[in-house]
């Protein structure tokens, strides 16, 4: 795990230099105001140039979670929900065109884990047995599940400026998972094996767990839209939401018959480098 940090480290730390290294040879925007005066004392026809390149770096806090979309039949009520400590650190480059528009691009590191508490009914599940094997059936009763995911994160994002200190963003982005879990237990209700009429295996209070983490995907996508307003000078306030395009479990996997995506906003701070 430390040395997945260090390489992250390292990465971002290139991006901000690489990123610069162009701001430092891109030519320098010219206000409007600024050319009317030149080209009112010179009396000459002056061209505005394009609008420079700039850098951006954001630390946020994220709530959310991975769950299916809409709820199927099988979740009876929600018990509980608890976030666990997500977290983003990114490093953006932004690109103008005009006064209004501009493109964004970036690399994030964050975190995206929640705790989910349901009451289910014929919910498909594989649990785990006192002789380190594994029963597969479906399942009524309680459960806890958790899942967290460790990902490097590349939006790519418009943003209209609505005013000088306020814009709004939308996107896509696009994430390796670099450390994908998903587990939790049950309990307190009974295991058809196999299928709804098969064989009944009761669980009482002490729990039977299971994890999922070697079914985890790899690669996920998704929207994300949000917007930012300009705090004091430099600083700004960003809100953001991630909306997962694809399941978080490999295709081949059944246990789970619905597909689970992230979902998740977040809340924060960022420097401009303008």
């Amino acid at each position: 795990m430390r040395r997945t940090i260090l390489k992250i480290a390292i990465l971002m730390a290139s991006w901000v230099m690489m990123a610069q290294g162009v701001l430092a040879n891109y030519p320098q925007e010219m206000s409007a105001d600024t050319l009317k005066k030149v080209s009112a004392k010179d009396g000459i026809e002056v061209t505005r140039v394009r609008p420079y390149p700039y850098f951006e770096v954001r630390a946020g806090f994220g709530i959310g979670g991975t769950v299916p979309f809409p709820l199927p039949p099988q979740m009876r009520k929600i018990e509980g929900f608890k976030p666990l400590g997500n977290f983003s650190v990114q490093t953006l480059a932004n690109m103008p065109f005009n006064e209004h528009w501009e493109m964004l691009m970036g690399l994030r590191f964050e975190r995206k884990a929640m705790t989910a508490d349901a009451t289910v009914k014929d919910y498909n599940m594989s649990i785990q047995d006192d002789d380190g094997g594994t029963i597969t059936g479906r399942w009524t009763g309680f459960v806890s599940m958790s899942a967290d995911q460790i990902m490097l994160t590349m939006p790519l994002e418009a943003t209209y400026n609505i005013t000088s200190k306020g814009c709004i963003r939308a996107g896509l982005y696009f994430s390796y998972v670099t450390r994908g879990k998903f587990y939790g237990e049950v309990k307190n209700g009974y295991l058809r094996e196999g299928n709804p009429t098969g064989a009944k295996i009761e669980i009482d209070e002490e729990p039977q767990t299971f994890e999922f983490n070697d079914d985890m995907r790899r690669f996920q996508w998704g929207w994300t839209v949000g917007g930012e307003w300009r705090l004091y000078k430099a600083f700004s306030f960003f809100v953001d939401l991630d909306w997962g395009l694809n399941n978080v479990f490999v295709k081949d996997f059944e246990t789970i018959s619905f597909d689970m995506f992230p979902i998740f906003g977040t809340v924060g701070i960022g420097y401009s480098f303008k």
